[in-house]
């Protein structure tokens, strides 16, 4: 399949806070994407896709470097990737779900010192990837098991601070009580990961959540 697409997305809430109408604050985010793709059908109940993009954005809100600077407007991103993905079974009791991400994020314009033409954008990874494993050992119990593996970002456009990258381990229970009862038990983050999940500025970084236990009871009539 092919793909070309144009959006607009106005200007909203905090991204009018620290820009002014000479900066052209109130023009849209204009968005123009093209794409390239398959999807095969391995077998009835197990699928792939891949594509290949390129994703060109103008007038752009980038934080500043601090949370005390002002946000400034970019006159150009442009990234280029490729993502693969599977979903399905691989055996009667086995479904998997995974996929990877390959993205190349640069500015194609220098906005000021901290914002140069060929800086990498804030917050994009150049690799990602993660992978979902259930496992259904009887009719009433199943188990999962999932890694999600995020490369390093820079925290902002200055390229000055790096968050490093992390892998992470999430699981789950499934306990089938009838047909219209089921418990489910999750924990993400399952070996208690210190890692840092994003950021708004150099130096406003939010940590990744420590281990998290969840149980749910799920009913269908």
């Amino acid at each position: 399949y092919g793909s070309y697409s144009i959006a607009y997305v106005p200007r909203a809430g905090e991204q009018l806070s620290s820009l002014t109408a000479s900066t052209q604050a109130f023009d849209p985010e204009e968005f123009t994407n093209v794409e390239l793709g398959a999807k095969w059908d391995i077998r009835p109940n197990l699928s792939a896709t891949a594509a290949v993009y390129r994703l060109d954005r103008t007038n752009v809100v980038i934080p500043g470097m601090t949370s005390a600077d002002p946000s400034q407007l970019a006159d150009g991103q442009t990234t280029k990737g490729l993502e693969l993905g599977v979903a399905g079974k691989l055996t009667s009791a086995w479904s998997v779900m995974g996929g990877y991400a390959y993205q190349d994020a640069v500015l194609t314009a220098t906005t000021s010192a901290n914002a140069r033409d060929g800086a990498t954008l804030a917050q994009v990874p150049r690799h990602s990837a993660s992978l979902w494993n259930r496992y259904e050992f009887t009719p009433a119990w199943a188990a999962g098991l999932g890694v999600i593996y995020r490369d390093s970002i820079y925290t902002t456009t200055s390229n000055a601070v790096t968050l490093p990258s992390f892998t992470r381990v999430d699981a789950a229970l499934f306990y089938t009580i009838n047909r219209n009862y089921r418990v489910q038990l999750n924990v993400e983050n399952l070996f208690d990961k210190k890692y840092y999940a994003s950021a708004h500025s150099d130096t406003n970084i939010s940590p990744g959540a420590p281990r998290a236990v969840r149980v749910a009871l799920n009913a269908t009539f």
